[in-house]
């Protein structure tokens, strides 16, 4: 193998390929001959065999492809930004606005925010403009925020849905009052207009902090996979991750009770610093107190890591980067973790640079894979 495409390698994992390497390397990497050269290069130079083999030749292929039409999507945008406002512009526009009609549904929804209506249509919330007349209910829209007004006419109850991706935060004003702030990974259906003399229910699925407006009629009801929550007016953090196997509910202001549906049981009620977490396989709910700070300070963008297991840190990076981490080290299982990130202004190379100077591992970066060393 020669030296330039050793050279592109390197670049290539450490994401800084220009254009034409990463067309250099997708030509030299389809001949198999070549891919049995790349990969053992890269099996000595950089990857495990082991972590290797989460990488076939159709997904470096598919990574590539991936690179090259995100830098020719920027060199478009740079080429536009510097024409003036004449014809070419406007039909360099016209293939932008095609392609971006045209881009597969699913990636849509699984890399932006997207609110389904009632009606079935979906809405990307997370562009610069999204398309308000769509939108269903007295509502407008802050960056990164949807504001509902209460409807004193309306006496249907209508609902949204709300996804929010990994990578991604989403902020609801609810038409009672009550500010939803919703995590990475989460899932939300509510009604656009609470209806006067019905109990306030809405469901999450994923995580969810809430400050909950007061109504001494009209219960706030918040279920998910297990649980069910009533609360008159608090605040509260919920997470309900399919994948975890659990519900926990941690109280930082007023009083609610916590139910367990699976089982029919009776209402638990907790205080202010507790923590009701639900063991889907214990079927029991157990109350422990805790520095609510260390679970709810992720809606101003820091996350908290205090004596954390290095598979629950893992676990919560992927969530918070939108990324799949693959730890081959297996010294750091014993290992627990304090430390505090700011997700707004940190990227996950950052915390893998202090986790280089802390616990002396290694990584490489493979598309949106990450392999600890």
């Amino acid at each position: 193998m020669n030296t330039k495409i050793q050279n592109i390698i390197l670049n290539f994992f450490n994401n800084d390929c220009s254009l034409v390497e990463l067309k250099t390397l997708l030509d030299f990497i389809v001949v198999e001959e070549n891919y049995i050269q790349f990969n053992e290069y890269v099996c000595i130079n950089y990857l495990s065999n082991l972590s290797m083999n989460q990488f076939d030749k159709a997904s470096i292929i598919k990574d590539l492809e991936s690179r090259i039409k995100q830098q020719e999507k920027k060199s478009m945008i740079r080429t536009r930004k510097r024409a003036s406002l004449g014809v070419a512009a406007m039909i360099a526009l016209f293939i932008g606005v095609v392609f971006y009609l045209n881009q597969d549904k699913i990636d849509i929804e699984s890399k932006n925010i997207v609110l389904t209506t009632s009606k079935g249509d979906k809405i990307v919330l997370d562009h610069d403009t999204i398309e308000a007349d769509k939108l269903e209910g007295l509502v407008s829209s802050k960056i990164n925020t949807l504001v509902y007004q209460k409807d004193t006419i309306s006496r249907t109850l209508v609902k949204n849905t709300i996804n929010v991706p990994y990578g991604k935060r989403f902020k609801l004003n609810l038409s009672d009052g009550t500010v939803v702030h919703l995590n990475s990974g989460s899932s939300f259906t509510f009604p656009v207009s609470f209806i006067k003399g019905l109990n306030r229910e809405v469901f999450v699925s994923g995580e969810a902090f809430f400050d909950v407006a007061k109504d001494s009629i009209d219960a706030f009801n918040v279920y998910s996979t297990g649980t069910s929550v009533e609360v008159y007016g608090t605040r509260f953090n919920l997470k309900n991750y399919e994948e975890d196997n659990f519900s926990e509910i941690i109280l930082a202001e007023g009083s609610l009770g916590v139910k367990n549906i699976l089982n029919n049981s009776g209402v638990v009620v907790i205080k202010p610093g507790d923590k009701a977490k639900l063991d889907y396989a214990q079927g029991e709910i157990e109350i422990s107190k805790v520095n609510t700070v260390l679970y709810t300070s992720w809606i101003d963008g820091r996350i908290i890591f205090r004596n954390e297991n290095i598979n629950n840190l893992i676990t919560k990076l992927e969530r918070i980067y939108d990324v799949i981490i693959i730890n081959s080290n297996k010294k750091l299982n014993d290992m627990f973790i304090n430390a505090t990130i700011l997700s707004d202004e940190e990227s996950i190379e950052d915390v893998l640079d202090y986790l280089v100077e802390i616990y002396k591992i290694e990584y490489q970066i493979l598309n949106n894979k990450i392999i600890i060393n």
